[in-house]
């Protein structure tokens, strides 16, 4: 899903902020569940999520690239429309990250259109083998 441009720092902070966007909402879906799987999955299972990252402030430190940070907030933006409900929480989250990284919000809106279309085609993909 791009995430083989993030290094070792970056992944453990994408996992903490993705799992962050899963937990906002107080519900984890099954589809998010899903998502988290294959973002483990492709980190080779092997990342260590912080929870002081997942429950603290965002941490913006080792996203020192814009591809990182796009990379990131896509991420974050598939897990939350994988479960087809962009609950208010779940937009604090995002916008708490957005802002920190300092995003235009006309990217913003591409990202938006992307993350929508990898949802649905994440969610497709696991009807259609499980």
């Amino acid at each position: 899903m791009f995430l083989s441009s993030l290094n070792d720092a970056q992944r453990k902070s994408f996992m903490a902020l993705v799992t962050k966007m899963a937990l906002a909402d107080g519900k984890v879906a099954p589809e998010e569940v899903a998502v988290l799987e294959d973002i483990a999955f492709a980190f080779g299972k092997t990342e260590r999520v912080p929870a002081d990252e997942i429950y603290g402030a965002t941490n913006i430190k080792p996203f020192d690239t814009e591809k990182s940070r796009v990379v990131t907030v896509l991420g974050m933006l598939v897990v939350a429309y994988s479960d087809s409900k962009f609950h208010v929480d779940e937009s604090t989250v995002l916008r708490e990250t957005i802002n920190a990284f300092a995003l235009p919000e006309e990217k913003l809106s591409a990202l938006k259109a992307w993350a929508r279309k990898q949802a649905d085609l994440t969610n497709e993909l696991h009807d259609l083998i499980d």
